[in-house]
């Protein structure tokens, strides 16, 4: 299981909010939290909830993936073949089965 790394997580808020010419007041303002809470969740001091993070990641315009765990599009691959490494190859089938349903699931809701 992959930890969640708090002082990473405040760092691509932090980015993201400064590429959106964003200040940590009017962040703080859009996402209804205060400016000082905002400095705290960039900082990896404050741990915030689902709610404020998924408004913080629309104000941003980036997924939740990527705020959390870094994820972009680019990576993902890498990501999905790590995760094969660790599967049986008389597993692999079904691993891409599974996959391929997910993202059926996705794409219909």
């Amino acid at each position: 299981m992959k930890y969640l790394n708090y002082l990473e997580i405040g760092e691509r808020i932090r980015i993201k909010r400064k590429e959106a010419k964003l200040t940590q007041e009017k962040l703080a303002e859009i996402v209804d939290v205060s400016p000082s809470y905002v400095s705290e969740i960039e900082r990896g001091c404050s741990i915030c909830s689902i709610h404020t993070i998924t408004k913080i990641a629309k104000t941003l315009d980036v997924s939740l993936d990527y705020l959390i765990f870094g994820m972009r599009l680019h990576n993902s691959n890498m990501i999905f073949s790590d995760i094969l490494k660790t599967i049986p190859e008389k597993n692999h089938a079904l691993y891409f089965s599974l996959c391929q349903n997910i993202a059926n699931s996705l794409k219909n809701s």
